[in-house]
């Protein structure tokens, strides 16, 4: 567990004239002057991509955002927040690797208490930066403006699921704004959830299914894919379930399926483990 009282010890300072600071923030009129740094600061000097998301973002999105940003770490550090949710799918999808930066709204004696934990492995593992003095607190403006240094730091940003007026909206605008690439998950219609990221699409931002989909609009060659991993006789006829319902109740993949209600939860526990299913409560099971 963090202590709050020798941590400020450890922060790294770096002021605008250091060589670590982040080139991206340098020519913005509002960067902050001095950034604080916990963790692994040559992070700051590779190719960077945004990855964000709502709280209320859905449980199979997460799961497979969390995939995608795995993958994504082969070529980009990833950039996020520090909210459940889309921001700790992201940060757990490139914790994998410590590829991961997370950027804080306050000053470190303000880190978020209810995702204390994985803010320590990112700090262990990764890079915890904020853009404020220790005691700073979290404010209402706070918000916006680490949005707005999130966009700027990646070389474009991936929204993971986003209402109406989610916070992610709002790096997406910045990232708009500087003429980034902005990407998004989509969402069935009158979707709630995703109700933001339809309207990323509509405007012109690329609509992501996997990793490549990003990758390829960077220039990266995504011509060889990683082998799926392989399936029993009756894995393979509940993902094919799956793959047709995109979510449903055990009993209905079960039916469509042929494969009894005992046997099928064992199977998609089975899914679950290779990354191609997810439990969304109520037993009910959504596609990766």
């Amino acid at each position: 567990m963090f202590d709050v009282k020798s941590l400020q010890t450890q922060l790294i300072s770096l002021s605008k004239t250091d060589e670590a600071y982040p080139q991206e923030w340098r020519l913005m009129p509002d960067a902050p002057q001095t950034v604080y740094a916990l963790g692994d600061i040559s992070l700051l000097k590779e190719r960077k991509l945004t990855v964000v998301g709502s709280r209320t973002t859905p449980a199979n999105a997460l799961k497979l955002g969390e995939k995608i940003v795995m993958e994504l770490t082969s070529e980009f550090v990833i950039v996020t927040g520090t909210a459940d949710g889309g921001d700790s799918a992201a940060a757990e999808g490139a914790l994998q690797s410590g590829r991961i930066i997370a950027l804080l709204a306050g000053g470190f004696s303000a880190l978020p208490q209810g995702n204390l934990p994985l803010m320590e492995r990112i700090a262990k593992h990764g890079l915890l930066l904020s853009p404020c003095e220790f005691d700073t607190p979290v404010l209402r403006f706070s918000y916006e403006y680490r949005n707005k240094l999130l966009a700027a730091l990646g070389e474009g940003t991936f929204v993971l699921g986003a209402g109406a007026k989610s916070g992610a909206l709002i790096t997406a605008k910045y990232a708009e704004k500087f003429q980034k690439k902005i990407f998004a998950f989509p969402y069935p219609p009158n979707s709630a959830a995703g109700e933001g990221c339809n309207a990323l699409i509509k405007r012109g931002g690329y609509l992501v299914e996997e990793s490549a989909d990003i990758l390829g609009k960077f220039g990266v060659d995504t011509s060889k894919k990683k082998a799926a991993p392989p399936l029993t006789a009756e894995e393979s006829k509940l993902y094919e379930a799956l793959k047709e319902l995109c979510e449903g109740h055990v009993a209905e993949l079960s039916e469509k399926s042929g494969i009894p209600v005992f046997k099928a939860r064992a199977v998609l526990s089975a899914l679950e483990i290779k990354g191609l299913a997810v439990a969304v409560g109520g037993n009910r099971y959504g596609l990766v």
